[in-house]
């Protein structure tokens, strides 16, 4: 009798303890009264029932597996529409997998009655709604998915279907507190203390050189900070096409972004306390800071073109995104765009060899020098001559779909006319440039059109991202720059300071930038102009990493971070910083 009682037992305590396992693999992670707030980006042509601006999802009670909701959904035609569901995870009733089980990890499946099982295939540690979480993920043929792995709920979604696209992202939440900028109370306290030290160390080193007129090291400790700073702004970058998708950026990984709070919030005191050595008319005569300066801005503008290059989720994005018609506008986008960053990605591999030798040894014969500079500006304007078919395509868009005029008028001020203006107009001002620098010809008309073509580099990037910016505050409202100031801030250097500054390199162009040789040409007026434009940059990306999350993700981030192309010219201070207090004596630039 025991030997059959025994088994009996152990059968009936192995069933009840796989049933409370399940039962736990199961259970909601959310309780009453828990809310959570999403920002929905939809691109293409959806339904009108998927064209939606944001959702509140409001948890109204749970009883045992099964979890009700209030949703309240807001559309981008202003209706607002409120329903109540009921959601079972033991069922795989999960709607729009609003919640899975909580605590799953790799390799765990749930049952989804739309979908069937789902596998969970990663894990990762993100910052989410104002805080560091455990998320995992998963996709299907459609839809990629990510979670909160403590309480099963969604924090993003990006649904690609035959012409559209969903982008779904968690904006606040009660589920979980806020940390202080995107980190942990005790992280951030410990962050900014290592900064307050770095910048009070800083301060008196500046002060300490300033004074015995030494300031060779500090100039050489802002290349040395420069250049870590953009190793780890790189690694970001290219450390995403090693995952899925190829497009993602880590410089919101903790480590990452914190290394990259630290040495940026560095990097911008030394460019402070280096140009005080500007204001007090100090001079260096050693071209070592330029050097190194030129070699990091080299290294930056290749791999940066690169990452951009070897990111290759844009094949087959025209039978995702379109059809007909449409398919075939983004299939001559998308190669022409290709075409165009290849010629870029050439002419970073030929401005990283002259830097490589200027920083090794010297630079390159003058003629052999001007020939490199040629094929790098001839490259270069074919990069942005690749965007014509991007022009002519929002041309007719505008034409075809704009039916009224304030409408119409929009799409030219923020979209198209800055499309022609950036491949048409500067790229013919970089070819006329290259086939003024000659070296056996006068310098003179070589150096007006340098002026020309930065002049309209500068106004080129004041129309695209004031258009961005604009497109930004339609969508979110005034209160996107009021809620919170450091867009404020960004918002007001690109639409007043992006055009003051175009303004000022004309007036400096009439006044003192006209030289007669290269070696006349005012170097403290271009690194002062080369300075500010690689600060606008460098503030736009230290913007996100100091204060940036995805409560405050917008058009204008992705555009800035994501498609932003020309993001390398962050470097450029270390680059300006040094023609600003160079007075070469035995040893001058040769152009």
């Amino acid at each position: 009798m025991r030997r059959i009682v025994l088994p009996a037992i152990l059968l009936v305590v192995l069933v009840i303890a796989s049933a409370g396992g399940l039962l736990s693999a199961i259970s909601p992670g959310v309780k009453t009264g828990d809310w959570l707030a999403y920002h929905v980006n939809v691109s293409g042509y959806p339904s009108a029932d998927h064209d939606l601006k944001s959702a509140t999802l409001t948890v109204t009670s749970v009883e045992g597996d099964a979890i009700h909701l209030s949703v309240t959904s807001e559309f981008n035609n202003g209706t607002v529409f409120t329903e109540q569901i009921t959601l079972n995870l033991a069922e795989g009733v999960l709607g729009d997998a609003f919640f899975i089980p909580s605590n799953l990890n790799v390799g765990d499946q749930f049952y989804d009655v739309h979908q069937g099982n789902i596998t969970i295939t990663g894990k990762q540690t993100r910052l989410v709604a104002g805080a560091e979480r455990s998320v995992v993920l998963s996709s299907t043929d459609t839809t990629r998915y990510v979670w909160d792995h403590k309480t099963g709920a969604l924090v993003y979604a990006k649904t690609t279907g035959q012409n559209f696209t969903i982008e779904t992202s968690i904006d606040k939440t009660n589920l979980w507190p806020s940390d202080i900028l995107n980190f942990t109370p005790s992280i951030f306290y410990s962050v900014i203390t290592v900064v307050v030290i770095l910048i009070a160390v800083l301060a008196v080193f500046s002060a300490i050189w300033i004074q015995q007129k030494k300031q060779k090291l500090l100039l050489l400790a802002l290349e040395a900070t420069g250049a870590i700073f953009t190793a780890v702004f790189l690694i970001s970058y290219l450390g995403g096409m090693l995952m899925t998708p190829s497009t993602t950026v880590l410089h919101s990984e903790l480590p990452v972004r914190i290394t990259l709070f630290v040495v940026g919030a560095a990097l911008l005191t030394l460019i402070v306390t280096n140009s005080i050595m500007v204001l007090r008319e100090k001079a260096l005569k050693s071209f070592s800071a330029l050097k190194a300066g030129l070699f990091t801005v080299a290294v930056a503008y290749f791999l940066f073109t690169l990452h951009s290059l070897f990111t290759l989720e844009w094949i087959g994005e025209w039978e995702r995104f379109g059809s007909g018609s449409l398919s075939t506008i983004i299939l001559i986008q998308d190669i022409s765009g290709v075409v165009g960053i290849l010629a870029r990605f050439i002419a970073g591999i030929i401005a990283l060899t002259v830097a490589i030798l200027y920083f090794c040894k010297r630079l390159p014969s003058t003629q052999r020098l001007h020939k490199a500079l040629r094929w790098i500006l001839v490259l270069e304007a074919t990069y942005w001559f690749a965007l014509i078919p991007t022009a002519i395509t929002l041309a007719y868009i505008a034409a075809v779909f704009y039916r009224t005029p304030m409408g119409l008028l929009s799409n030219l001020a923020w979209t198209t006319i800055p499309a022609f203006v950036e491949s048409i107009v500067l790229p013919s001002a970089l070819v006329i440039f290259a086939k003024k620098l000659d070296y056996k010809k006068p310098a003179v008309n070589a150096i007006k059109w340098a002026w020309i073509s930065g002049i309209s580099l500068i106004v080129v990037f004041w129309l695209t991202n004031m258009g961005s910016w604009m497109l930004t505050v339609g969508t979110k409202g005034f209160s996107y720059l009021i809620g919170y100031p450091q867009n404020l801030f960004s918002f007001l250097i690109t639409v007043g300071g992006l055009i003051a500054l175009a303004l000022y390199t004309l007036y400096f162009t009439k006044k003192r930038g006209l030289a007669l040789t290269w070696q006349t040409l005012n170097l403290r007026g271009v690194g002062v102009i080369i300075t500010l434009l690689g600060l606008y940059f460098l503030w736009n990306y230290l913007n996100w990493i100091f204060f940036g999350g995805n409560y405050i993700w917008s058009d204008w981030y992705a555009w800035s971070l994501g498609h932003n192309l020309d993001l390398w010219m962050l470097t450029l201070p270390l680059v300006g910083i040094p023609l600003m207090l160079y007075r070469p004596s035995k040893e001058s630039i040769v152009i």
